[in-house]
């Protein structure tokens, strides 16, 4: 295969665009539209799609019919979507390794900006994914542009290969965090990808917290990201208790608590989503800004 053939699928990013990086482009597939009206036509009113139904059938070889056997029917496990956009990285030469390397960062870093999850074309996805951005933010097509090439810079000059999967695995992470149905599960990803984000950041900028519960005043200081000491106090509380002990508010996981926690994972979500930002592409207004607001920030680099 040639290196300008290496260039692969991904989907299914909502985003009517194409764009241009540092080090390659996402293309619009020229059958977006019509892939579009097939995506949304199986898209449920809260902006997700969900997995299709499945069931095991006995194949008669003689006629190459089916019979379905009865009490198999489930949603599938892994699902997949139709490619919307094409990616080009530049060298490329072998696209499994590509995949596995930066253009599995910057499919993931798209999935990042616009609030969806994204996936090769011939890879599946597993639960929900969200067809209406999750994060607070909308980036332009200039804004995304600048914040991939950034990322790149970062991925070539302060990452090992180490860091390498911790960063996809970061974003990838992120992205998944929108999928779970139940708070406390929503929480409990969030804060995976904190924990992560840290670690991140201990690699790229040598950002450091002698004891856990600093993490998060590690991170602040380090970025400029905003504080806000009270729920930041009750995201942890929230945590030690969850991992710990099993217990959600000082009750069950899946049963009504108190609004802190049922917000509790917007707010970490919003507060990742600057944090993240900021290791990738650097501290910037929005990642500066206020986390604990609810509506739509301007994305500002």
């Amino acid at each position: 295969m040639t290196e300008s053939q290496c260039v692969d699928h991904i989907g299914f990013l909502n985003v009517p665009a194409s764009f241009e990086f540092e080090g390659g482009r996402l293309t619009l597939s020229p059958d977006f539209a019509d892939l579009k009206r097939d995506v949304d036509s199986y898209t449920n009113a809260d902006g997700f799609v969900y997995p299709p139904m499945s069931y095991k059938a006995k194949l008669n070889p003689k006629t190459g019919s089916e019979r379905k056997i009865p009490g198999t029917e489930r949603p599938k496990f892994l699902h997949q979507l139709p490619p919307s956009h094409e990616l080009y990285i530049d060298g490329t030469t072998d696209l499994i390794e590509a995949r596995r390397s930066l253009a599995g960062f910057v499919m993931h870093c798209f999935a990042f900006l616009f609030g969806t999850r994204l996936q090769f074309h011939d890879w599946s996805f597993d639960g929900r994914i969200p067809m209406k951005s999750a994060v607070s933010t909308r980036p332009t097509k200039a804004q995304a542009e600048k914040f991939v090439s950034k990322a790149i810079q970062t991925w070539n000059e302060k990452l090992d290969d180490k860091s390498h999967t911790l960063a996809t695995n970061v974003l990838f992470m992120f992205s998944r965090a929108a999928s779970p149905e139940w708070d406390w599960e929503q929480f409990l990803f969030e804060y995976m990808v904190f924990d992560a984000s840290y670690k991140l950041a201990e690699s790229v900028d040598n950002c450091h917290a002698k004891r856990h519960e600093e993490r998060f005043n590690a991170v602040i200081r380090q970025y400029g990201l905003k504080n806000n000491e009270d729920l930041i106090k009750g995201t942890v509380r929230l945590r030690n208790h969850l991992f710990h002990e099993a217990l959600w508010d000082q009750g069950q996981p899946t049963t009504a608590q108190s609004s802190e926690a049922f917000f509790a994972s917007h707010h970490l979500r919003r507060f990742n989503h600057r944090l993240i930002t900021a290791i990738l592409a650097g501290p910037s207004e929005y990642s500066s800004s206020g986390w604990w607001f609810m509506g739509t920030t301007a994305f500002i680099k």
